[in-house]
């Protein structure tokens, strides 16, 4: 499993047009992929590859969450979310 850490930095928090995006990029993969926010609060986990359970997250600015990335194509895909993390304003 690969974690890509990642802290909220855009004024507005983790708006839906961010949100999107990264579900967008996860469902170019095979490996499954959760958005983190609290590893000991399950309702704080969400299938990145539903946009529907990453609405159910609030992440305001300042705070920070985790990608996890478990599957075959790993490796690719955390390569390819450094890179979208990078373009995008979070």
């Amino acid at each position: 499993m690969k974690t890509l850490h990642i802290k909220v930095q855009n004024v507005n928090g983790l708006t839906s047009r961010l949100a999107a995006e990264l579900v967008a990029e996860a469902n170019k993969h095979a490996s499954a992929i959760t958005l983190v926010v609290d590893r000991n609060d399950d309702s704080s986990k969400a299938d990145l590859k539903s946009i529907m359970n990453v609405f159910t997250i609030s992440i305001p600015s300042g705070e920070e969450f985790d990608i996890d990335i478990d599957g075959t194509d790993e490796e690719v895909a955390l390569e390819s979310f450094n890179k979208l993390i990078a373009d995008l304003p979070i």
